[in-house]
């Protein structure tokens, strides 16, 4: 990709955003066993909305003329400095969390850090999710990010139909084909431990398919077109709280991330851009702590108020609010300067300056094409 072509798709980013939330108040309506049928919906899929939004715009943003060890190199450090540095944190918080006795929601053993430590822990290693139970997406993750070059070469290989084609017999296959590596049929869409990372494959493949598709709208794009995806999103999140329809909700996700991306392209800037990139800034940091502030913060909560389960509604809006404004300061003062001083690094010495960037008058620009991204 043209240096001049890095954009950042807010109202992506503000999906993902409200997916991590998502999967925040998954979890959270575990704290009492009475809360209404309402919050049973299957937001533990939006995961999979995750992958498909990393290889959508990771495969965006990369480079075309990309090639060699030199080039994916510098890919793979800027992804790990990009996932890791929160990662370190959060593992380290949940060692102190069971070493106090606070944590008894997942099992973890010795042998279970080290997994963690090299993000092993999704690869079918272990038979159990251990300290950041979330963290098993990151894992699956970096996966993808070790098999992307492959990923883009079938990409550049193959007609985009024939991409399709491939990106649903892998959904077929790993979903619904009975494998032994799972018991029951569909159980792929439930992984985490137990190769979770072969969850993550079609999707991220999809993404990859997805941003394909997105250059060659080129001469349809339109501003009215954000609308049928910003609605096609609404009706995901209605079919999660709904219908456990894992298939419909992938093919949702897809068509809701290519239009947006398609709409959102036509604008030469968005309303709110800074409020919606914002809040997508925090949409990791909410991912990863989420458990963490749960056990120490929300469980106590509930408890120490007393609260009903007809009272869920709101203290989860309440929660929702406290843990954006945590992920919103963690941002700010460590994974994104944890960031910077990898990429520095990398780049030729923690002490040297970042290169000066042509001027542009798009408040969606991003300094280098890979700050676009996740």
């Amino acid at each position: 990709m043209e240096a001049n072509e890095a954009r950042r798709f807010v109202v992506l980013d503000f999906y993902r955003f409200v997916a991590a939330l998502g999967v925040f108040v998954f979890h959270l309506k575990t704290l009492d066993s009475g809360i209404a049928p309402v919050w049973n919906g299957s937001y533990g899929l939006f995961v999979d909305m995750f992958f498909i939004l990393s290889g959508f715009v990771i495969s965006y943003s990369y480079p075309s003329d990309a090639r060699g060890l030199k080039a994916y190199s510098r890919f793979m450090i800027r992804r790990i400095a990009r996932i890791y540095p929160l990662h370190f944190l959060t593992l380290l918080v949940f060692v102190l969390l069971i070493g106090f006795g606070l944590d008894r929601s997942a099992r973890s053993t010795p042998l279970d850090f080290p997994y963690n430590l090299v993000l092993l822990q999704a690869w079918g290693v272990t038979d159990h999710l251990s300290f950041n139970s979330p963290s098993w997406s990151i894992s699956a993750e970096f996966f993808c990010y070790l098999v992307f070059p492959l990923l883009m070469l079938l990409a550049r290989k193959v007609h985009p139909l024939v991409l399709a084609a491939i990106v649903a017999a892998l959904y077929l296959i790993l979903a619904h084909g009975h494998l032994p590596i799972w018991q029951e049929r569909s159980q792929m869409y439930g992984a985490n431990y137990d190769y979770g990372m072969l969850r993550a494959l079609p999707s991220f493949l999809n993404g990859i398919l997805l941003a394909i598709l997105f250059r060659l709208s080129h001469p349809y794009r339109q501003k009215r077109v954000v609308f049928a995806g910003i609605a096609l999103f609404g009706v995901s999140v209605l079919v999660l709280n709904v219908f456990a329809k894992p298939d419909l909700a992938i093919i949702l996700f897809s068509c809701a991330i290519l239009l947006t991306a398609v709409g959102e392209s036509a604008f030469s800037k968005i309303t709110g851009a800074r409020l919606l990139g914002r809040l997508g800034n925090t949409s990791y940091a909410i991912y990863m702590l989420h458990d963490a502030v749960l056990i120490v913060l929300f469980k106590p909560l509930w408890a120490s108020l007393g609260l009903r389960p007809d009272q869920f509604g709101l203290f989860a809006l309440a929660c929702c609010v406290v843990l954006t404004v945590i992920a919103d300061r963690t941002y700010a003062y460590f994974e994104n300067p944890a960031r910077r001083v990898i990429n520095r690094w990398a780049d030729g010495g923690v002490g040297s300056r970042p290169k000066a960037q042509p001027a542009t008058e798009t408040p969606m620009r991003f300094d280098k094409p890979e700050q676009a991204v996740n």
